[in-house]
């Protein structure tokens, strides 16, 4: 979810993840952090705090990470602007996001497994500049390894 207010924009976003079972146990810690960034056109606009997560499996189900950001309208600047320009014409923003989860491969102390993941889609209810909801379920979004 999405909740744009005067001067703060506040970004509240679950994350919806199915880890597949090659990489659970050597690479992911079924207890750990998670972190995540939201981007612009390629402009990352908020980075969340680190979150614990606990009890992360792999296989094929998913499970639900929530991460939390807010960023001012000053911190986005111009960016911002784009973004009212995209809701008011076109009823819909896309935007891109990366994950930082705890590795847990050996001789990793402390490290960090990076993702970067494919667009995903708000879009804004009729009348309203400020309430939206993402297309996941019609156009799951893949993140990849970088």
């Amino acid at each position: 979810m999405c909740v744009i207010l005067h001067k703060l924009v506040l970004a509240t976003w679950d994350l919806l993840i199915r880890v597949p079972s090659n990489l659970a146990d050597d690479y992911l810690c079924p207890q750990g952090d998670i972190q995540a960034s939201l981007s612009y056109n390629n402009i990352t606009l908020v980075t969340s705090s680190k979150q614990r997560y606990t009890d992360l499996k792999s296989g094929s189900h998913h499970q639900q990470l929530g991460v939390s950001a807010a960023i001012s309208e000053v911190d986005i600047g111009l960016i911002g602007r784009n973004i009212m320009q995209d809701i008011k014409e076109k009823r819909e923003v896309k935007f891109g996001s990366q994950l930082f989860l705890t590795d847990c491969r050996n001789g990793t102390k402390g490290g960090v497994l990076s993702y970067v993941c494919g667009e995903t889609t708000l879009r804004f209810e009729p009348g309203s500049d400020t309430k939206a909801t993402n297309t996941f379920v019609d156009n799951p979004t893949t993140c990849t390894n970088f």
